[in-house]
């Protein structure tokens, strides 16, 4: 690490303090929604002061704006530590199953990923961006998703999807896919987390087998053969 990376231990007290308080609040949002999070008792539950909380998000506003961004920024992180294998479908599998990893280690924080895709009312849904953006339409400029853009530009390049393929089309069929399939994990729609697995397996694969070309198709069959 070089000098300008280093942080003091006061800056490392600050920056855990502020992951334990992220933590703690998005324990309680899941649980009760945004009515459940009491400055207060955030607080003292991790053994600060209220001050300590507005100084570091100014209020619970900006502690829920910072959880929201707190949840995808360690989505991000989980993608990133999959290896950019030289087979880009292999990639592409693997980011998926990042995906659902991150989602049963981290369930209150996806709960709020989750509420960034609730319905919204019908004048909101198509409009040009504004102030009044719905959130869902924040994701597609996260890192985490150009994670995934990433790994389908490169199946797109190598030939395993078609030439002519929209990769933000793509992105979105493979994000939509495994995000309703670890809400419905996570909600307890599975009687078992056998079958939950045996379902994200099959769903997932059925979607990228219709995704991939000829080539493609036979590069994946082999790969999912040797697991």
């Amino acid at each position: 690490m070089s000098a300008e990376e280093k942080t003091s231990p006061a800056e490392n007290r600050r920056n855990a303090q502020r992951e334990a308080l992220l933590d703690a609040a998005s324990e309680m949002l899941m649980h009760g929604g945004p009515d459940a999070i009491s400055l207060r008792k955030l607080a003292t539950k991790v053994g600060t002061s209220t001050m300590a909380v507005y100084t570091a998000f100014g209020g619970k506003e900006g502690l829920i704006t910072a959880l929201f961004e707190e949840a995808f920024d360690r989505l991000a992180t989980a993608q990133r530590a999959v290896p950019r294998d030289p087979e880009p479908i292999l990639w592409l599998a693997n980011l998926s199953r990042a995906y659902r990893d991150f989602a049963l280690k981290n369930p209150s924080y996806y709960a709020l990923m989750i509420s960034a895709t609730l319905p919204v009312p019908a004048a909101l849904r198509h409009d040009e961006p504004a102030s009044n953006e719905p959130a869902a339409r924040s994701i597609a400029r996260h890192p985490s998703y150009q994670n995934l853009l990433d790994a389908i530009e490169a199946c797109i390049a190598e030939g395993s999807m078609a030439a002519d393929a929209d990769p933000a089309i793509i992105a979105d069929a493979l994000w939509a896919t495994v995000h309703g399939l670890c809400s419905l994990e996570l909600a307890g729609f599975h009687l078992s987390a056998e079958a939950a697995e045996k379902r994200f397996g099959v769903t997932a694969g059925a979607v990228m087998r219709g995704l991939l070309t000829p080539k493609g198709l036979k590069k994946y069959e082999g790969f999912t053969r040797r697991r």
